[in-house]
């Protein structure tokens, strides 16, 4: 039998791995002196699927060694780089001890560009994510607002305004605007808003019917 599960991983043994495992002395996150395992060894040479038994035996993908890497720190290709990370749900954004990210670590030795490049750019797509989610998140807040001709019989729509129209906002209607944005359900209190505001501003019209600017608001 190999030396020991580490080298026998590095060399893509699997036979004498799998021995190793079912001897029940060893597992797939077993650890060398220095943190390393054999899932380190199996994502560092590219072996496919010694990598996939290995996961299949509770290996634990994101595993750090002494150092702080997970096995992602040390891949060397782009294509055990995907497998990683969108088969196996790979920590892309675990730090080791020197607060390194994979990206930041192999970048640092300039040999893997193809691999930094595509690690790069899962943090743009996090953003662009998280950007997806607001927008959603806003556009639930709209889909609560009252519906035309809701609010006491009054027939009222929503339009964008164009950017550049300004529009006017006491620091009363600011201060409750910020504190409903902070509440814990901001979509029920903004349709509240909405619904007393409008109310306000027909009431206030209807006691001004003489006044210009509530003919015009009319118009």
């Amino acid at each position: 039998m190999v030396q020991n599960i580490w080298v026998a991983a590095a060399d893509n043994d699997l036979e004498t791995v799998k021995k190793y495992i079912e001897s029940d002395k060893f597992s797939a996150n077993s650890k060398d002196p220095n943190g390393y395992t054999p899932i380190h060894a199996a994502v560092s040479y590219g072996h496919i699927d010694l990598l996939k038994y290995l996961i299949s035996q509770n290996g634990d993908i994101n595993i750090q060694d002494a150092e702080g890497d997970s096995p992602l720190h040390h891949v060397e290709d782009v294509s055990i780089a995907k497998l990683l990370v969108e088969d196996f749900k790979a920590d892309w954004k675990l730090k080791n001890n020197e607060g390194q990210i994979p990206a930041d670590y192999i970048e640092e030795d300039d040999e893997f560009p193809e691999v930094v490049q595509y690690l790069r750019s899962l943090s743009h797509e996090n953003i662009g994510s998280s950007n997806t989610n607001e927008n959603n998140d806003s556009g639930n807040i709209l889909d609560s607002l009252p519906r035309p001709d809701q609010v006491e019989g009054h027939e009222i729509s929503y339009k964008y305004q164009n950017e550049d129209i300004e529009l006017t906002i006491n620091d009363e209607q600011r201060e409750k605007l910020r504190e409903i944005a902070e509440s814990e359900n901001p979509e029920e209190k903004l349709a509240e808003f909405v619904k007393e505001s409008v109310h306000n501003q027909f009431f206030n019209n209807d006691k001004d019917q003489d006044s210009p600017v509530s003919k015009k608001r009319r118009d």
